[in-house]
This record gives structure tokens, C-alpha cells and sequence, in this order.
């Protein structure tokens, strides 16, 4: 059975380090640390800074002279490297890296390496401000440590207490159940606005024994789902909300970055998309909102999230950039346009509707679209029962040409 690692900067957080070993020993539990400092010194860890410093290729003593950002990510490769070969010989039962940003950083470039399902755990400061990158599109714990996490006192060791016991109760819980059968397995991205949708794409698709995972468009969640396809724990993607393109092109908050909606046409993965949600970009408050954006289109979603409408040549960018990201799959890949609109506040009567901005994004996919990819436009809308019937059928039909 694996082992609970420990991952941080021993030098200059070994009060607090000393602790959480303490509290771990007292549970029946023998971690096995790795000291990421740059500062040297000798901690007691199962790795120690040298050793962590040579497995990224470099000397210890060198590290300092390169700049504290260079230092910390080098040592988050060596680190990289060490848990890499721990993770292969099933000796990890979970990680906990602890600190402020340094840890935040060594703790993104780890969290990477430990497969979806075991526990990933980190008590930071940094918690409390944008955890997206923290997040890392994987299955992390993250507790915020009230007070700075140095030295020694009662409300740090409460909170270290705690994190002990939380990092035990998760290993204790198992890991993550994989999905059970890979080639019956789907993911699907999802928006409130596109929720009758997705939820007729779930019912049809348990009709046909699929287990479906839905992943949120907020950034995080597209991440997740590329996450999935590339590590081979889906077999289909209904890709039915790509919101997350609006954000990334057009200056919005849930931007993910190239790879979205191209990983399956990569791996061989059949697909289905449909361009729900993309005739709007999010943004935080109405305060917030960027100047540039002040006198366009807009609707209050609530005290958090205020959207903008997408115009009719963002739209045919947006096709543009959907078709261009595809290539020429590997795998069956279909695109399916709703010209009745593209999530609930796009619809006749509502304060999206837009029929020229649904048609410019037709046109833009129609302007880069290889041979090999279908484009099926319907006179329907995106939560109209028809159009979920037709997302499932096409779904089926590129499934069945990858197993035959």
C-alpha cells in the first residue's frame, strides 16, 4: 500500500513540517518526505534537497544564484521526477504539500504526475485568492491556514492538525472509483443554460448503458475533461458547451487555453460538438466589467457573473477557431448547429437571441473545415429534446465506427 507523501520547503518551514509529521506518526502514519527548499540543510527527509536538486540536474549550492522563481520551479521538477518514479512502484496513498505561494507553485507542478483519484491535499495562504491553477483540472483538497504558516502556535498547529487528519481520512475513504468500463464511458460539458440538453443527452445515453461524466464549462472543468480524454478514461465526448472559447478569445474570466476541444481529435477519440454557450463571454460583478465591454450587450446572471452578448463576427471567429482546433481527427468527429440558438438566454424572446450571430458561426466553421469532419446544421434549438436525440444518435454512429 502507498504511502502518504510529504512535498515543501523544509528550510524555511521545518516547525511546521516537524508538526504535521508528528501529528501523522501519532495516527500510525510514516510519510515519506521530500524537502524542496533551495537553502539547504539537513531535515531528516526520506529526500533531501541535494537529492531533489541532482534529479532535476542541477547542484544544490547553484540554485540560489538562478533567482528564487527559477530555483523553486527546478526544484518542482526534481520533485516531478522523485514522485514520477513513487507513483509507478504504487508507493503513493496521497500527497500534501503545505506554505504559501512557492508550495501553491510546487504543488501545481506535482499534482500533474498522481493519477486522477488519489488525494491531493494543500494548506496554503494562496487558497485564498484564484485557485484555478491549484486546481490543475484534477481531484484536489485545499484548506486555507487562517494565519501565515510559520513558526509555531496554536491556531497553525489546529490547522495542521487537521490537514493530518483530513490527508488520513481521504487515503482511509479509497481511492476514486475509475470509470468501469472504458469503452462504455462519455464526457459531456455543461452550462445552466445548456442543461435540458445535457440532461436528454444523459438519459439517452444511460438507455444505452454509457456512464456519463459532466464536466462545468468554468475553466477548470474543460481542463478536467481534456484531463480525461487524454488519459484514456472516457471513450466518447459529447462537447456540447465551449463557452470556455469565448472567455479565452475575447478576454473572459474561464478561458482554458489551445487545447480545448482539439485532445480528442488527438487521441483518436470520437466526438460530438455543438457550440453551446458561445454567445456569451463571462465576466465577474457588473463592477468589474472592462471598459471595453461597458456598452455591449449585456445580462446580470447574478451578483457574481455578468455576461456579454458575442456579435456575429466574434461568432465567426469562434467557427473558425472550433474547425482550425480539429484539424483532421483520428477519431469520427462531428459538428452539430442549433440555428434556433445556442443556450436558454439564445432563444426566440430571450435577450440573446441573435439569428445572425448563430448563422456567423456556421459560416466561420465552414471557412476551415477539413473534409474528414461532419457538419450537420438543425432547425432547432440547443435545449429543444430533438436536438439532444440527434447529438446521442451522431454520438452513437462515431462511436460504433471506432469499434468496428
Amino acid at each position: 500500500m502507498g504511502r502518504i507523501i510529504i512535498a515543501g520547503s523544509f528550510d524555511t518551514k521545518a516547525e511546521p513540517f516537524g508538526h504535521l509529521v508528528s501529528v501523522l506518526e501519532s495516527l500510525g502514519v510514516s510519510p515519506i518526505t521530500i524537502d524542496t527548499g533551495v537553502f539547504g540543510g539537513d531535515y531528516g527527509c526520506t529526500y533531501s534537497a541535494n537529492m531533489i536538486a541532482e534529479a532535476a540536474g542541477y547542484q544544490l549550492e547553484g540554485l540560489p544564484a538562478l533567482g528564487r522563481a527559477d530555483a523553486v520551479n527546478h526544484m518542482a521538477d526534481g520533485a516531478a521526477e522523485i514522485l514520477k518514479k513513487l507513483v509507478n512502484q504504487g508507493d503513493v496513498a496521497a500527497l500534501i504539500c503545505m506554505g504559501g505561494s512557492n508550495a501553491a507553485t510546487i504543488f501545481s507542478q506535482l499534482v500533474p504526475v498522481i493519477p486522477i483519484g488519489i488525494p491531493k491535499i494543500l494548506l496554503a495562504t494562496v487558497v485564498a485568492g484564484n485557485t484555478r491553477p491549484l486546481v490543475a483540472a484534477s481531484d484536489v483538497i485545499m484548506l486555507y491556514p487562517i494565519v501565515d504558516i510559520e513558526g509555531d502556535n496554536s491556531i497553525l498547529r489546529g490547522m495542521i492538525t487537521r490537514l493530518a487528519h483530513v490527508a488520513v481520512g481521504a487515503v482511509q475513504s479509497g481511492k476514486l472509483q475509475q470509470p468501469g468500463e472504458a469503452d462504455k464511458s462519455v464526457a459531456l460539458s455543461m452550462f445552466g443554460v445548456t442543461t435540458t440538453c445535457v440532461s436528454k443527452c444523459r438519459e439517452l445515453l444511460a438507455a444505452q448503458n454509457f456512464e456519463s461524466f459532466v464536466f462545468h464549462g468554468n475553466g477548470s472543468g474543460g481542463k478536467s475533461l481534456e484531463s480525461f480524454v487524454s488519459q484514456g478514461l472516457v471513450s466518447l465526448v459529447l462537447d456540447i458547451t465551449i463557452s470556455e472559447l469565448t472567455d479565452e478569445l475575447f478576454g473572459g474570466l474561464w478561458g482554458v487555453g489551445p487545447e480545448r476541444v482539439s485532445t480528442a481529435a488527438t487521441c483518436g477519440v470520437p466526438q460530438v460538438i455543438a457550440p453551446g454557450a458561445i454567445d456569451m463571454i463571462n465576466f465577474g460583478s457588473l463592477s468589474t466589467l472592462p471598459e471595453a465591454f461597458q456598452d455591449r450587450l449585456l445580462h446580470k446572471h447574478n451578483n457574481l457573473t455578468a455576461l456579454v452578448r458575442t456579435t456575429p463576427e466574434e461568432n465567426f471567429q469562434l467557427g473558425e477557431v472550433v474547425a482550425g482546433r480539429l484539424g483532421t481527427p483520428t477519431a469520427s468527429t462531428s459538428i452539430l448547429i442549433p440555428t434556433q440558438g445556442f443556450s436558454a438566454l439564445d432563444a426566440q424572446g430571450q435577450p440573446f437571441y441573435d439569428p445572425n450571430a448563430t448563422q456567423a458561426f456556421g459560416d466561420g466553421v465552414r471557412s476551415k473545415l477539413s473534409d474528414s469532419i461532419s457538419l450537420i446544421e438543425l432547425d432547432l434549438h440547443i435545449n429543444d429534446a430533438e436536438f439532444a436525440e440527434a447529438l446521442v444518435q451522431e454520438a452513437m454512429k462515431n462511436w460504433n465506427t471506432k469499434q468496428t
